[in-house]
C-alpha cells in the first residue's frame, strides 16, 4: 500500500512539476504572458478568497443594521407606549381628584342643607312662641325672645362686635351686660356662624386630596 500511495504521489508531482515548467517556459517566452499570468491569479485570489469574504462581511454588516434599526423601532415603540400610560394615568388622577372633589363639595352643601332647615326651624319656634305671648322666655341656646327684641335695634349699636358691654345703653329690656339682637340678626349670625365652619371643614377636606397618582406597586 505504501508503494502504491509513493507511486501515485510521485506521478502526480512528476506531472505538476511538468506543469510548472511548461508554465514558465510559457511566461518567459513572452512579457505579456506574465501579466496574463499575474491577471489570472489575481482573479482567482479574487473569486475565491477576497470576494467571499466581502460577502461575508457585507452580509453581517447589513444583519447588523438591521438588528439596530429593529432596537430602535423598540425604543420608539417602547416610549410611545410608555407616553399612552401615563397620559392614561393623568387622565385616570384627574378624573379621581374632581370625583372626590366632588363628593366633598356635595357631602358638605348637603351638611350644610341639614344645618340651615335645623336652625330654621329653631327659630320659627321663637318666632311662634314671641306671637303666642311668651315675649320674656329664652331659647334654650340662650337668645332672648322677640318681647325683648322690640325696641333692641335702637339701644343697640350698628357695630355687633363690641368691644365692652357698657358700648350698649343699658335697658330693662336688653341688659347691660349683652350685645342684643333680634331673631332676625341671631338667625343670620348662627347661619353665618355654620357657613364659617362648614367653609373650613370643607377646606380642610380639600386639602387632603391627594393630587400626585398613586406609584404602582412593583
Amino acid at each position: 500500500m505504501w508503494l502504491a500511495l509513493k507511486l501515485l504521489f510521485s506521478g502526480i508531482a512528476e506531472k505538476l512539476l511538468k506543469v510548472f515548467s511548461a508554465v514558465g517556459r510559457w511566461v518567459l517566452a513572452d512579457w505579456r504572458h506574465a501579466a496574463i499570468l499575474a491577471l489570472a491569479v489575481f482573479g482567482a485570489f479574487h473569486q475565491f478568497i477576497l470576494a467571499p469574504r466581502m460577502r461575508a462581511l457585507i452580509e453581517e454588516s447589513g444583519q447588523l443594521v438591521t438588528d439596530t434599526q429593529l432596537a430602535h423601532l423598540g425604543t420608539i415603540f417602547n416610549f410611545i407606549d410608555a407616553s399612552a400610560e401615563a397620559q392614561r394615568r393623568a387622565k385616570a388622577n384627574a378624573a379621581r381628584v374632581k370625583a372626590e372633589q366632588e363628593e366633598i363639595t356635595d357631602a358638605t352643601l348637603a351638611d350644610l342643607r341639614s344645618d340651615h332647615a335645623a336652625l330654621r326651624l329653631r327659630f320659627d319656634r321663637l318666632r311662634a312662641r314671641a306671637a303666642a305671648g311668651d315675649p320674656g322666655r329664652a331659647d334654650a341656646a340662650g337668645l332672648p325672645g322677640t318681647g325683648d327684641a322690640a325696641g333692641r335695634a335702637a339701644a343697640a349699636s350698628g357695630d355687633q362686635d363690641l368691644r365692652a358691654a357698657g358700648d350698649v345703653s343699658p335697658k330693662a329690656y336688653c341688659p347691660s351686660q349683652f350685645v342684643c339682637l333680634t331673631i332676625e340678626e341671631a338667625e343670620q349670625a348662627s347661619i353665618d356662624a355654620h357657613n364659617h365652619d362648614r367653609l373650613i371643614d370643607w377646606v380642610e377636606a380639600q386639602s387632603a386630596v391627594r393630587f400626585t397618582p398613586k406609584e404602582p406597586a412593583e
